[in-house]
């Protein structure tokens, strides 16, 4: 017992002489540590920055579909959808605000009946830049398909 008791004393000598040679991370250890909190920081810095975009452009595709609901029960009581002169106005009495609402970045939404391609009419939001006709429009006639988020890719 008293060999066991003295290899074991051995031993934890060993280690406390052992872990007194590292005394700390070497500058390579410390390099490769900030560069990977930097990636990971970037990384949830660009998904999350967005996210106030990412929510107008949702908040002025479900004004759309209120709007769309309007224009449809429009056309039950009217058998037709307002004019483009009436604009969006003529179905203030469908709303429940009983106000035509402005997009998310303070624009009016454009109303055209009849719309382009047979459509019934076109409800269009500048977006972002209050410009018609650029690649950040909200247009009623692609409401319903999938939303791909940044990075996705088709399947």
């Amino acid at each position: 017992m008293k060999q066991f008791l003295s290899i074991i004393k051995s031993r934890i000598q060993r280690v406390i002489i052992d872990s007194g040679k590292n005394e700390g991370f070497s500058l390579i250890e410390l390099l490769i540590v900030i560069v990977i909190i930097g990636i990971l920081g970037t990384i949830v810095y660009t998904r999350f920055m967005d996210l106030p975009e990412r929510a107008k452009k949702e908040a002025a595709r479900q004004q759309m579909l209120i709007l769309n609901t309007a224009l449809d029960r429009y056309r039950i009581d009217y058998d037709n959808y307002p004019s483009g002169e009436d604009g969006l106005e003529a179905i203030k009495g469908y709303l429940q605000s009983r106000e035509v609402p402005q997009d998310p970045w303070g624009s009016q939404y454009i109303y055209r009946s009849p719309g382009e391609s047979e459509r019934p009419f076109d409800i269009i939001s500048p977006g972002p830049d209050k410009q018609e006709g650029t690649a950040d429009d909200i247009v009623s006639w692609q409401l319903h398909q999938k939303q791909q988020r940044p990075g996705e890719q088709d399947q």
